[in-house]
């Protein structure tokens, strides 16, 4: 789908709820393919968690007063109404995008690299395969992740094990 400045396209995965529109989504995950250099879309009350997945990554200005690097599995968080520009360290770069409506849903974004985790409460869980396959387990039901995959689901329990080389990002997203 288009971006919404219309800068570039992007893969959208999950939106909540489902059907909704850039005005009245929860939450949405999707993955952007980034080119060339430029502004990102604003969104007005929205929080936003970026994770470079491939390539060299990106120069961000317009989140902190200096600028910030993002690289292969970096994760960055910033507020959508900020007035981001980028700029390609070094060719097209593929992102992750958590982005949630702030005050009604929270998302927790981290980079889980050889090691098991366990996440506990009622939400929703996105589990992205960013390199090599992971397992992850949602009540009693093991599902294996393949790279470049992405598992969403409802769960008050989930666990991602991302051992060996796997790279995985794993949001849990909840009010």
């Amino acid at each position: 789908m288009p971006w919404k400045n219309g800068g570039g396209s992007t893969l959208e995965v999950a939106i909540h709820p489902h059907g909704a529109a850039w005005a009245d989504f929860q939450w949405r995950v999707s993955i952007a393919e980034i080119e060339s250099d430029g502004p990102f879309s604003t969104f007005p009350g929205i929080d936003r968690t970026l994770v470079v997945l491939a390539g060299s990554g990106m120069r961000l200005t317009g989140i902190r007063d200096e600028p910030v690097d993002v690289r292969a599995c970096d994760l960055v968080a910033f507020a959508g109404e900020a007035q981001v520009e980028s700029r390609l360290l070094d060719g097209p770069t593929r992102d992750l995008n958590v982005m949630t409506r702030r005050g009604a849903v929270r998302a927790e974004v981290r980079v889980v690299r050889r090691e098991r985790i366990v996440c506990t409460g009622e939400a929703a869980y996105v589990c992205h395969a960013a390199s090599g396959s992971c397992a992850c387990v949602v009540g009693d039901s093991t599902v294996e992740v393949r790279e470049a995959h992405t598992l969403v689901c409802d769960a008050s329990r989930f666990a991602v094990d991302a051992s060996d080389a796997a790279v995985a990002v794993v949001a849990r997203i909840a009010a």
